[in-house]
């Protein structure tokens, strides 16, 4: 059943029912899916009604080998939830038919008529500023105003809906000098959020209680910041800077969370328990600091040396400890430390930062449609020597996801592993017999510089 622009429908005027994409639908929706629905259902098309007031859902029963519909109204607090479903239908366009139908007689309630009676609390908003503008992060500064980062701040907008502030403080920080590391936060919660697991809020530390169809496993997210002194890396520092310091700074944060030795936590016991961590000590530092942290967490160099055959190879030395100025040394391997066995992997995505939410929020719809983002910088392409790569965010043939970029290190000593399956998409790195071995995606990017393109 076909519609063109308004049409009356049992006594009252609708607009037709428009299908949208399952990146902007999981980007509105998506984080109240429960982890079990894979198990029962496989989606097949998501539509939207009356500027988004509400979603719509056709999926195949999986045990039945029938249809379902799904109408989603906004609750209390903005998240979409089910507020009606019909099931037991014979074909997919019977199932469509309906739901126009009711998504039409739903487009005329109030939004109060989708409120549900369970919410708790006030919604969130991140972006009103709650510390005064000198107080504000520079970047967040730009998030909140210009037009270039519009995809970003609509996307980050819908997000927040559905983000529990266990700490009391994500907002204040979020605006102020934990900017980095709360960006953070919210990119593991849209990773975690794509790849279907449930998060269980209910406890403050770890960051991240998973559930998922493998079981549950936990995140704790930490990140490296600025330093009081910038270190001078002119001259014969270079070298040392990057062979030691950039190891350092990664030694530093990730120690400190050893020593909080979640594990003992009654609710993560016997639980896979992973660190996820981003470099921003520097500007742009993620994009380029990847190779110092698989060098700390497993004490190996890997190191490029041309052939006289003028062939490249890849080879692994061992680093045994770091030096810099007058701190005292660290040793390399953070992997062998004591007590490490307790940390079954440590993810990193040097794409997990703000360009990222403004790119996936670009391809899911939102934001200034006239702005043009370009990407540039390197990846694996089946090879261990990383290569150049550029693309157009709003070519028609671009794709991303969250997950891309991501590397997921795991302790080869851990007491509780985590399974590899437990994120499919990502890179998978560990270390035997002295050596680094990794299993990649076809595409992985280790660093990328988006720049964006407002038009006058």
């Amino acid at each position: 059943m076909k519609w063109n622009g308004w049409i009356r429908y049992a006594g009252y005027r609708r607009v037709f029912m428009n299908a949208i994409s399952q990146l902007r639908f999981d980007s509105l929706a998506g984080y109240s899916r429960s982890p079990t629905m894979a198990l029962v259902a496989r989606e097949l098309a998501w539509y939207e009604e009356g500027n988004e007031k509400l979603l719509g859902l056709v999926a195949l029963d999986l045990p039945d080998q029938d249809y379902v519909s799904y109408v989603l109204g906004r609750d209390a607090k903005g998240r979409f939830r089910a507020v009606w479903l019909e099931c037991s239908i014979e074909t997919q366009e019977a199932a469509t038919e309906l739901l126009e139908g009711k998504i039409a007689e739903f487009a005329q309630a109030p939004p109060e008529e989708f409120h549900q009676g369970d919410e708790v609390g006030r919604p969130v908003d991140f972006f009103t500023p709650v510390v005064t503008e000198v107080r504000q992060h520079r970047v967040f500064s730009t998030l909140i105003s210009a037009r270039g980062y519009s995809p970003s701040r609509a996307l980050i907008g819908e997000m927040m809906h559905y983000f529990e502030d266990v700490d009391g403080n994500f907002i204040q920080q979020f605006q102020s000098d934990g900017f980095d590391a709360r960006i953070w936060e919210l990119y593991l919660y849209a990773l975690l959020n794509e790849l279907g697991y449930g998060l269980d809020r209910s406890q403050a530390a770890p960051d991240f209680h998973c559930r998922g169809l493998l079981g549950d496993f936990f995140i704790e997210a930490t990140t490296i910041n600025p330093s009081g002194v910038v270190p001078d890396v002119d001259g014969s520092n270079q070298q040392a800077y990057f062979e030691h310091y950039v190891p350092m700074k990664y030694g530093s944060a990730l120690f400190s969370k050893l020593r909080k030795r979640y594990w003992e936590q009654p609710h993560v016991a016997g639980h896979p328990f992973a660190l996820a961590i981003q470099d921003f000590h520097a500007p742009h530092a993620m994009a380029w600091s990847n190779s110092a942290l698989v060098e700390y967490l497993y004490a190996i160099r890997q190191v490029e040396r041309v052939n006289a055959d003028g062939k490249s190879e890849v080879v692994s030395e061992r680093v045994t400890e770091y030096r810099w100025g007058d701190k005292p040394p660290i040793p390399a391997g953070f992997f062998l430390l004591p007590d490490s066995e307790n940390i079954s992997a440590v993810l990193a995505n040097p794409s997990g930062t703000l360009p990222k939410f403004n790119r996936m929020g670009f391809l899911a719809g939102f934001g200034d449609r006239d702005i043009k983002m370009v990407r540039g910088g390197y990846c694996y392409k089946g090879s261990l020597i990383p290569e150049k790569f550029s693309a157009e965010i709003h070519a028609p043939e671009y794709t991303e996801t969250w997950c891309e970029g991501l590397s997921v290190y795991h302790n080869p000593h851990a007491r509780v592993p985590l399974p590899p399956e437990s994120f499919p998409c990502a890179a998978h790195h560990t270390s035997r017999g002295g050596r680094i071995l990794s299993r990649q995606p076809a595409f992985h990017p280790i660093g990328s510089t988006t720049h964006i393109i407002v038009p006058t």
